[in-house]
């Protein structure tokens, strides 16, 4: 008999890899088996189908087919309606272990096994015995009963007929010794279940978790003692494998080179040796430096242009290192417009156990496809340019010194509210992924720092005319406002409180005079209910929309922005609207900082041309890169601890810290317009 499993077991299977394999085979194991089905044939034996009219009233009818339909929780019901009428019968036992299985599946363990322990006390020597035993086993497991486990798992290796039931409990029983740190017997039962021919399915399985177990449990001192122990087959090969990891995470060449030989000389037809071949004769035809930094960026193809740049400033940076260093470390530069994909590319560089780290590669897609290759390796990814939101939280092998939307909001907020005392703010974003992951940050980043968002509007990137956004943000023409007033003052009209949170802006009288009952010489001006206007967008855009503010009588308030303002284009189209401006950047060329101009000069005289923020970014990602070399971290594991303890680094970019979570914290520019011409503001 075979059972197809419902959505809700498959989605339960999904869950951290750490545990994945143990809870698919609990499932599979502790599903009705062949002596289950046995045992069925012959309780049911003359039953009619469960659609006929008697099954509608047969309570124990009705819960076989929702338990076969998947519907596990809606047979409960039903199971324990037909136990409470029927104290005795074939049928009884099959029921409570159907609430076993329920609940066990549940993860209500201390309750399947009580379900389990009515079946053994009202039929001991039933076709189900071992079955509950071993599910209880795995209960027990669960519930960190040990000692119990070990009991009831070996009862089925004694005692069951069914030679996989045997292997299955011996498998379990591995998972014991590998929680008490056994790892030797644990090992042992592996290679015995892996060996052995009767269900090949469970082969796989103590393959995998002798990976599993291997790769993160085990010591160099066990992998030595497990290899000498069993010298070739499975799992010396995983044994060998994993010394390869550690002497490559180590950057122990000697080690690895070593290690090398041996597995190809006893594993001369393995599935991995013709790469390992590879590798060795990587090893053995490198470059007398002692640490290799890859580099992977677009060199080809449509990105090229961007990806000189980026490499411009890697090249720059290791320039600038002493001679020494620079006989220390040598750089290994790769095209990831490769056709071979940016996971080989990386897996390429990362096998060789001089390579500590990777600089690049360019693209947030490319980041994320790395980060499985980063932590299979245990090698540090650092992006100069990545900036989508989330590319670090997966690997905590990548980083980035990228300007993120994040600092960009924050640093913002940080310096409108401290710095500019501005207190109350509106947005216009644009309606796409940017301007809305700015928009979000920027509002999170100024209610913690005590601000307030009053209005939110959003405009197309195929909009010219964006007055619609400009009047929900409280913007009034001349026409429409002297008549607005007018009519207050001749009605009498109270004047509206900014208490109210959905009042953007209010008329304001300047000058009025009466002539009986008529308004004469009557100026008006709009008062704004907010402090600054936060537009994320592009200058294209940002160009158009500020002379519209201005037309809609919204003046004499901040216009903040981001780097996406940052051209003299945008000095062009806004023109004296641009009054009291404030945008930021990862990068200004024209910063009087001292080391910003000698990077400049130096950029200029090296490549004649002035370095974009491309080449900035990847300046300091690769000097910070560098001085955790110079400073010791001369393989990746060093390299990854020493680039999480950077503080206040004094890039170009601005001073940086590492987080641990890969991420980099900025203090960046902050520009404005002053004389037709960005400068610097802070």
């Amino acid at each position: 008999m075979m059972y197809l499993l419902p959505n809700n077991i498959i989605q339960y299977l999904s869950f951290n890899s750490g545990r994945r394999i143990f809870f698919a085979l609990l499932l599979f194991f502790m599903w009705p088996l062949d002596s289950m089905a046995q045992s069925e044939k012959t309780v049911l034996l003359g039953e009619k189908s469960y659609e006929n009219s008697e099954a509608s009233s047969d309570p124990f009818l009705q819960a076989e087919h929702l338990f076969h339909s998947g519907e596990l929780i809606a047979a409960k019901p039903f199971y324990h309606e037909y136990l409470d009428k029927n104290s005795r019968g074939q049928r009884r036992h099959n029921a409570l272990f159907r609430l076993g299985l329920i609940d066990q599946k549940e993860k209500s363990f201390s309750t399947a096994i009580r379900f389990y322990k009515l079946v053994l006390g009202s039929h001991p020597n039933n076709l189900l015995a071992h079955d509950v035993k071993f599910n209880m086993g795995v209960c027990n497991y669960e519930l960190g009963n040990l000692d119990t486990a070990e009991e009831l798992f070996n009862a089925v290796l004694r005692q069951s007929p069914d030679k996989k039931k045997k292997w299955q409990a011996m498998y379990f029983l591995s998972q014991l010794d590998s929680r008490r740190l056994s790892f030797e017997e644990a090992i042992g039962k592996l290679k015995k279940i892996y060996g052995q021919v009767d269900d090949k399915g469970l082969s796989q399985q103590a393959l995998r978790l002798a990976e599993e177990m291997i790769d993160e449990k085990f010591s160099e001192m066990i992998l030595s003692s497990l290899i000498q122990k069993y010298r070739s087959g499975f799992p010396v090969d995983l044994l060998f494998l994993k010394k390869l990891s550690l002497f490559r995470e180590q950057g122990d060449v000697g080690r690895y080179e070593s290690v090398l030989v041996e597995f190809l000389t006893i594993f001369p037809e393995h599935a991995k040796s013709e790469e390992l071949k590879n590798d060795l004769e990587e090893i053995r035809r490198g470059n007398a430096a002692q640490v290799v930094v890859g580099v992977v960026l677009p060199l080809t193809g449509k990105l090229a242009a961007t990806g000189q740049k980026v490499l411009q400033g890697i090249q720059l940076a290791y320039s600038r290192l002493p001679e020494e260093s620079r006989r220390l470390i040598t750089l290994n530069v790769k095209d990831s417009s490769d056709d071979i994909g940016i996971e080989k590319t990386i897996s390429n560089l990362a096998r060789n156990p001089k390579v500590v780290g990777v600089l690049g590669p360019l693209l947030s897609d490319e980041i994320k496809r790395a980060g499985a290759v980063a932590d299979s390796f245990r090698i540090p990814v650092f992006s100069p340019t990545a900036s989508s939101a989330g590319l670090v939280e997966s690997s905590s092998y990548v980083f980035r010194n990228s300007l993120t939307r994040k600092i960009q909001a924050q640093f913002l907020a940080e310096y409108s509210i401290n710095t500019l005392k501005l207190r109350r703010f509106v947005i216009l974003h644009p309606l796409e992924p940017f301007g809305e992951e700015l928009k979000d940050e920027f509002l999170k980043a100024v209610e913690a720092f005590g601000g307030e968002i009053v209005g939110i509007a959003s405009y197309d990137r195929s909009q010219n005319d964006f007055k619609k956004q400009i009047l929900e943000l409280g913007g009034i023409a001349d026409d429409d406002l002297s008549r607005i007033t007018k009519k207050q003052l001749l009605d009498n009209e109270a004047q509206e409180d900014f208490s109210d949170p959905a009042l953007l802006s209010r008329p304001r009288v300047d000058m009025e005079h009466w002539s009986e009952d008529e308004i004469e010489n009557l100026k008006v001006s709009l008062e704004l209910g907010y402090d600054a206007i936060f537009i994320p967008g592009v200058y294209d855009k940002v160009g158009l929309i500020i002379p519209q503010l201005a037309f809609y009588n919204i003046e004499k308030i901040a216009l903040l922005g981001a780097n996406g303002w940052n051209s003299p284009e945008l000095v062009k189209m806004g023109g004296k609207f641009l009054k009291s401006v404030y945008f930021v950047d990862g990068f200004y060329s024209d910063s009087h900082q001292v080391r910003v101009k000698k990077f400049v000069e130096i950029f200029q005289k090296n490549y004649g041309e002035l370095p974009s923020h491309f080449s900035a970014h990847a300046y300091d990602a690769a000097g910070i890169f560098f001085k955790s070399i110079v400073s010791g971290a001369d393989n990746r594991l060093k390299l990854r601890d020493s680039l999480v303890k950077v503080k206040n680094y004094p890039g170009v970019t601005g001073k940086t810290s590492m987080l641990e979570s890969g991420e980099s914290e900025k203090y960046i520019f902050a520009l404005t317009v002053k004389r037709k011409k960005i400068v610097e503001e802070n």
